[in-house]
């Protein structure tokens, strides 16, 4: 099994257990159901999957004697006739830039010193783990053999569709985040069967409820972050007459870059987070910003100072301070918390559907004790 980088693209390494679902989450990612979904161990290898508009449907398998031939069709009856790659083009622009990795593992639990080394190096490692057993010792035997990559690992539970109820996810959320949390940033729910992943192809809302939109943010953010030429460059200015533009809202300024990963790393551990930030009770100012979709902050951050001001009639009425707030909006919910000093307020944007409120302000509070500790 050889896996060559070509250029520089983010590699995203998904590996996991026997029968976890890695594939399934692939699919997810991709939005089509591109991999076989049904494992055939003896004979499956491991799979390189690219954006390509061009070459979308080939399939190449490459075997270790350096021999190439392409495949007719990629299912669940392919025959790999023994390759050790299977290199896999699909349209799929949202993943520009990036190549998915999914590592075979062995029924038996023996993981080679090559696939160790792949999950080592990768730029992203998706752990796949089924959300009913999650975590479980022999899991947490194969990760302990990495060395620390925190920072850019993340447990993706996967078969969550199955499970009973929503406090099920919240429960084993928690328990994921408490026993796995030095091994893992974030942990993502995937609920990914193949009539999901048909359907996400042209419906965003099927994309969003599968799990593959949450991974693909997380990726998008981790590109953004190591790979700063990552996205398309702005167009040439023109010179023509418009209307005077609004002014933007005031971006973030740069916080030192071990608090800032810390930020990142405590706000990658909650489920649906869409951004976050510290923004001036006075002037509205984004002043630091961190999460999937960080740009957002700095359009949030001075409506998050409009409502906190309006927190007087509040604390006059009740004659007591309004140190944070809740505030349901749509499909989202924004939570708010002043800050110690009086002059600056954290919060988070998340998705209502897969918060835990608990977490989350537990989070808030520590994101902003790192911002009251900065100097």
């Amino acid at each position: 099994m050889s896996v060559r980088a070509l250029g520089r693209r983010l590699r995203v390494v998904v590996a996991g257990e026997f029968k976890s679902g890695k594939s399934s989450v692939v699919n997810a990612l991709l939005r089509q159901p591109v991999l076989p979904m049904q494992s055939r161990q003896a004979s499956r290898p491991a799979f390189l999957v690219r954006h390509s508009e061009d070459r979308a449907g080939a399939v190449l398998l490459r075997h270790g004697s350096g021999a190439t031939e392409q495949a007719e069709r990629l299912d669940d009856a392919t025959d790999f006739a023994g390759a050790g790659l299977c290199e896999v083009y699909v349209n799929a622009p949202h993943l520009e830039g990036v190549e998915l990795v999914e590592l075979p593992f062995p029924c038996d639990g023996e993981v080679g010193a090559e696939a160790l080394a792949l999950m080592s190096g990768a730029d992203l490692l998706i752990w796949v783990s089924i959300a009913s057993q999650a975590w479980r010792l022999s899991e947490k035997a194969i990760l302990s053999q990495l060395p620390p990559m925190r920072a850019r690992s993340v447990i993706v539970l996967s078969r969550a569709d199955k499970l009973r109820s929503a406090g099920d996810w919240d429960r084993i959320e928690e328990r994921v985040q408490r026993e796995a949390g030095p091994f893992f940033a974030a942990v993502a729910f995937v609920q990914a069967s193949r009539e999901t992943i048909r359907q996400s192809t042209d419906d965003p809302r099927a994309w969003e409820a599968s799990g593959g939109k949450i991974l693909a943010d997380l990726i998008a953010g981790r590109r953004q972050r190591i790979v700063p030429e990552a996205g398309p460059k702005p167009p040439p200015a023109e010179v023509r007459a418009t209307p005077e533009p609004e002014a933007a809202p005031p971006s973030a300024a740069p916080l030192p870059p071990e608090k800032q990963e810390e930020m990142e790393e405590i706000a990658a551990s909650l489920a649906g987070l869409v951004c976050g930030g510290i923004a001036d009770r006075e002037s509205g100012a984004c002043v630091a910003a961190f999460g999937p979709q960080r740009e957002q902050a700095a359009h949030l951050a001075p409506a998050v100072r409009d409502a906190a001001r309006g927190h007087a009639a509040i604390e006059a009425a009740t004659r007591a301070p309004v140190e944070g707030a809740v505030l349901r909006a749509g499909s989202q919910l924004l939570i708010v918390s002043r800050l110690p000093d009086g002059q600056s307020l954290a919060f988070l944007l998340l998705r209502h559907d897969r918060t835990n409120t608990a977490l989350a302000d537990t989070a808030l509070r520590r994101i902003a004790g790192i911002w009251s500790d900065s100097p």
